[in-house]
């Protein structure tokens, strides 16, 4: 267990105690007694286990003590986890027996041999404890308020030179400090960033400057520490202002005293090390630093974010570890013993790849380059780099102490939850949503309120922790949720080391897996090469076994796998994703404590029924397995809440009982079988959704009938009572719908809406005519897209979505206008849309134009007067040959266009065209435009933020003079399009040509001479080239050259010499150059024999 987290365990016991003994079949079994003693017995030792947790860094007679009762704890943890799961299987089992069955499985008999022998094991166990309680041997205090952490001084005098690769740092927090333009009186400043990158190191520099020395009246320095009490601090602060130490006055004349030194003058107080959370504490202090002359600052140091969003009045200063070259500056004042070792190449070699490890933060690199200062930079540095580095981290107390400061400060439900992250590698991305529900397998979400949601409460988990700088480097989905997120190689050096010997991470050979472990992780690299190690199978009470990495695929044998279910009876996570399993066995049912089961990416086609015997399962994993159908029994599984089956594509149906699991949460896909709305039907039909209203995430319905029993069956989903879906996709299977159908589609449809909280709409092969208008109530709607809804003609009155992010039409054969409306006020209102971002229409034939009335008197207005998108920034038009009218598209980054009318691209290069400078000022303006600019802007260009442009199988092409707006365009694939020499940003090129196209005549040697920046140049399938264009000699800056299937050029012109920068030539079908590009033999080899890189 991690250290400081055994009080959780022991709160988890006196739960499931206290929950046993509200059930009647406890007393049933005549243990309702041992189990309430034991509970006390818990109880009583939990109040001494904060104290000898503290006390066993310098007593080894209490680290002893502690040992024994981990294991003690988590038996007795294990022992009740069991009473409950067989008091569970019991209640399920009277569920679905027939009362015969029932009353055999109940008889007296049954339920006294039971009870007898679960009564022995709590005795005992109770008995054990009770002797550990008794053995101490040693004096623990009972601890009823926070324990007392240990206390960090810091003053504010550091010597410059000492400080290094912090200059830009302290540049801008002086420039933040003495800025008057601002509104507060009192600015309020903090620096955040995790321990031992120097946020105190920097405040002192800034304090020290000669220039905030003598532009503020008072300057003041308290560490603050944990203790932020109000006296205390302030205390400290005129003990600071009068240079003296003060002695233990009242509060009120502390007060008054303060507001004598600071009002009305201009102060710079630092608050150093703030670990505060509590914002009426803050705001108790802040109200009586508010008196200070204007100018006034407040410079907060703190580990924490939270901390900085409840102090702060500006946005925080992030710190951030040191660069590459700043990290060795650093290190070779700690680590040269010899100034003549720092001339040596190879030993910097091996400095920078170890202060590499330290990822940029100072207390690190000072203390490795300690290290190494008494070895030999030739003899012993490689060694040590090779052997010693991994474990240095836990040899030197400076980095570690530091950090476990911060650890120190957390609860213990959020110690446990952080040393268990140390099974993932280090610099891996943790998938968050994964995280909690492992957590959720521990037991290490727990709720009070059984209305409460674990999911939820382990997000907070989450944030907190992210909050305290534990995790880093977040990645979010589209939505703004986090998916993705890093430790910092020192806080997994820290995780574990305060994890201890239960948790093992297998990463090499020389990890070792002790008796006593409980949670363990293998890298799939080391398991394809080295196997399960024997010494394994030893920790029968493994709780945890999981697999990371996908570099490689090794394959579970079925010998293995009944090892691992025969003896891992204790298991509540067992991740065996992709690892070629094709058969799961029977056996899988008795691991009965299994909360956790991940068979995701497997070959398995079906399941054995006795899974459903896994009565704490939470969690079953099956995404990307060809199964056919989940267990008949799966009803009971009472206590899942994510059943995850995306990308079981080969599922045909659903089991009847499925909405009997009220709990659950996620449900990736739902299947409706063939004839399920028949009375007779042996599969569930859409009414098992009826009562799964805690659903979250997104749900997709396969598999959706047309007819009109299809729609009294949509009716049974009760889809608007889901009010925590976040995304739907109604997918209907692939059939002609005849015109009496066209109607049921439509109020199947209206059915199937759920509630107005839906973010996500995606409906394929609906044969409506029309989209329902109950889809107005989805009014924070941010993503929709229809796809293969042929019969389709008419879309709801999309100006309704505000929040509308992304909207995808695709293979709408029947759809000829987006919107229609009587006159086009409507569509010029600044409200068109105004949050759609990106824009994808596909495969509509038939598709004219975005409105249908007045279509012909917008196309013939000036294009000021057209409706244009304001944050469109990516949009696709593909195989819209009659789609020529467009709302304007000016602020776009991407765009991708195929065989469709290029009018609406030019109207839209054409707007404010005529009130523009000369075409050489152009590159001049700057790029960056603001989303809420409005066409009357005098500096507006058009698509001058295009980053990426794709046009391609045009049979038209843009006027040369429209090219000159797109100055940041820096990736082009294009037909037919000319060349302009005011494409300054242009990166890469990709020329896709045809039979009409001739490059030689399209560009003059002048247009490419202004394509500096371009790296990369491919010519692809243009038949009449036959010389390149003499103009590319001019690309110093190209690297990379590919012509592909021109089978009229003729050779490698003399000039390809003076492409200095040209690293890559490929050549493909073309035949003639191939011939003479032949190594040492053709004409063309001396050419290009020099270019380091040739694929011909």
């Amino acid at each position: 267990m991690a250290e400081g987290a055994l009080v959780g365990v022991a709160k988890g016991i006196t739960e499931k105690a206290s929950n046993l003994l509200a059930q009647e079949i406890v007393l049933l079994w005549g243990v309702k007694d041992e189990i309430e003693r034991l509970g006390d017995t818990v109880l009583t030792i939990s109040a001494v286990i904060e104290d000898a947790e503290e006390e066993q860094h310098h007593n080894n007679q209490v680290r002893v003590w502690l040992k024994r009762l981990n294991d003690a704890l988590h038996e007795a943890d294990d022992l009740l986890d069991e009473i409950s799961t067989e008091a569970l299987r019991r209640e399920v089992m009277t569920r679905n027996k027939r009362a015969k069955e029932v009353r055999i499985f109940f008889s007296k008999s049954n339920q006294l041999v039971y009870g007898l022998k679960m009564g022995h094991k709590v005795k005992a166990m109770r008995e054990r404890l009770d002797a550990i309680k008794n053995d101490k041997g040693f004096h623990l205090d009972e601890r009823t308020q926070a324990r007392n952490y240990r206390v960090r001084e810091t003053h504010s005098f550091v010597r410059t030179e000492e400080v290094i690769g912090r200059e830009n740092d302290k540049r801008e927090i002086i420039r933040i400090l003495l800025d008057t333009n601002v509104e507060e009186s009192v600015l309020i400043l903090p620096i955040v960033g995790l321990g031992g990158l120097g946020k105190t190191a920097l405040a002192q520099l800034v304090f020290n400057v000669k220039e905030i020395q003598n532009h503020f009246e008072q300057k003041l320095w308290v560490c603050v520490s944990n203790d932020f009490e109000l006296k205390v601090i302030v205390k400290k602060i005129l003990e600071c202002t009068k240079n003296m130490k003060l002695e233990d006055l009242e509060i009120n004349t502390l007060i008054n005293d303060l507001k004598k030194e600071i009002d009305g003058k201009r102060y710079l107080l630092v608050l150093d090390d703030v670990w505060n959370e509590d914002p009426q504490k803050w705001l108790s202090l802040k109200d009586l630093l508010m008196g200070g002359a204007r100018g006034s600052r407040i410079l907060v140091t703190t580990r924490i974010k939270k901390v900085a969003e409840i102090t702060k009045t500006v946005q925080p200063y992030m710190l951030k570890g040191l660069d590459k070259e700043k990290s060795w500056c650093l290190f070779k004042r700690f680590a040269f013993a010899n100034a003549q070792d720092l001339q040596n190449p190879y030993i910097k070699e091996i400095g920078m790849e170890i202060i590499a490890k330290c990822k940029g933060v100072p207390l690190a690199i000072r203390t490795l380059g300690s290290v190494l200062y008494f070895k030999n930079p030739e003899k012993e540095w490689l060694s040590f780099k090779n052997d010693e580095l991994s474990k240095v981290a836990q040899k030197e107390n400076d980095i570690l102490l530091s950090l476990k400061l911060s650890y120190d400060h957390l609860p213990s439900y959020l110690k446990q939850c952080f040393a268990y992250c140390c099974l993932f590698p280090k610099d891996y991305k943790i998938h968050k949503p994964t995280l909690i529900k492992m957590w959720m397998a521990q037991g290490f979400i727990r709720s009070s309120n059984q209305n409460q949601c674990l999911e939820d409460i382990g997000h907070e988990y989450f944030m907190d922790l992210l909050w305290r700088s534990f995790f880093q480097e977040v990645e979010e989905d589209g939505s703004g949720n986090i998916l993705k997120f890093k430790m910092h190689d020192l806080m997994h050096d820290l995780a574990k080391s305060v994890a201890t010997s239960d948790n093992a991470t297998f990463y090499s050979k020389e990890e070792d897996i002790q008796e006593k472990t409980r949670h363990i992780s293998f890298d799939r690299t080391f398991l394809s090469s080295s196997g399960i190690p024997i010494s394994l199978y030893k920790a029968s009470r493994i709780r945890t076994f999981v697999l990371l990495s996908q570099s490689q695929h090794p394959r579970l044998g079925k010998s293995t796998y009944n090892a691992i279910v025969s003896r891992f009876k204790f298991i509540r996570l067992l991740d065996l994703h992709d690892m070629g399993i094709k058969i799961i066995q029977s056996s899988i049912g008795k691991l009965r404590h299994l909360r956790y089961l991940d068979l995701s990416s497997n070959s398995i086609r079906m399941l054995p029924n006795s899974i459903t015997r896994l009565h704490n399962l939470q969690t079953l994993r099956l995404s990307r397995c060809p199964i056919k159908e989940l267990p008949k029994d799966i009803k009971k599984l009472v206590n899942l809440k994510y059943l995850e089956i995306d990308e079981c594509r080969r599922l045909t149906h659903m089991p009847r009982g499925l909405g009997q699991l009220t709990k659950l949460r996620t449900l990736s896909q739902f299947v409706v079988a063939k004839n399920s709305c028949l009375p007779f039907r042996r599969n569930g039909g859409l009414k098992e959704l009826y009562g799964l209203n805690e659903l979250r995430g997104t749900l997709q319905i396969r598999r959706l009938r047309h007819g009109k029993d299809a729609l009294l069956e949509s009716k049974d989903a009760n889809m608007r009572e889901k009010q925590h879906l976040q995304g739907l996709t109604l997918r209907w299977i692939k059939e002609e719908v005849d015109e009496s159908n066209v109607c049921y589609d439509e109020e199947s449809l209206e059915a199937l809406y759920p509630h107005s909280n839906l973010q996500e709409l995606h409906l394929l092969r609906y044969g409506g005519v029309k989209i329902p208008s109950g889809i107005s109530s989805l009014s924070t709607l941010v993503k929709f897209s229809l796809n293969n809804c042929n019969k389709c003609q008419h879309l709801p009155p999309l100006d309704q979505f505000h929040s509308l992010k992304s909207l995808s039409l695709e293979w709408m054969n029947d759809l000829e206008y987006i919107l229609e409306n009587d006159d086009n006020c409507g569509f010029f209102d600044s409200s068109f849309l105004p949050s759609l971002e990106q824009l994808e229409i596909k495969y509509c034939p038939n598709l004219k134009g975005w409105w249908q009335q007045q279509r012909d008197s917008v196309e013939e207005v000036d294009n000021h007067s057209l409706p244009s998108f304001r944050r469109l920034s990516n949009l696709v038009i593909w195989h819209c040959l009659k789609l020529t009218s467009m709302p304007l598209f000016p602020y776009l980054k991407k765009l991708k266009l195929g065989m469709c009318s290029l009018k609406p691209l030019e109207q839209t290069l054409r707007m404010k065209l005529t009130n523009m400078a000369t075409l050489e000022s152009l590159t001049s303006i700057a790029t960056s435009t603001s989303s809420s600019s409005t066409i009357a802007d005098s500096s507006f260009i058009p698509l001058s933020k295009l980053n990426h442009m794709t046009i391609v199988n045009m049979e038209e092409t843009l006027p040369k003079e429209l090219m000159c707006n797109l100055i940041s365009l820096q990736d082009l694939s294009c037909g037919p399009l000319p060349l302009s020499q005011h494409l300054i940003a242009l990166r890469r090129l990709i020329i896709n040509g045809s039979n009409e196209f001739d490059i030689i005549n399209n560009g003059d040697e002048m247009e490419w001479h202004g394509l500096q920046r371009l790296r990369y140049l491919k010519f692809y399938n243009i038949p009449n080239l036959a010389t390149l264009p003499v103009g590319i000699q001019h690309l110093t800056s190209l690297q990379r050259f590919k012509i592909y299937d021109c089978p009229n050029l003729l050779a490698i012109p003399e000039w390809i010499g003076n492409l200095t920068s040209l690293q890559t030539l490929k050549i493909r079908s073309c035949p003639i150059l191939l011939e003479r590009c032949k190594k040492e033999a053709g004409e063309d080899w001396p050419k290009i024999a020099h270019i380091p890189h040739l694929d011909i």
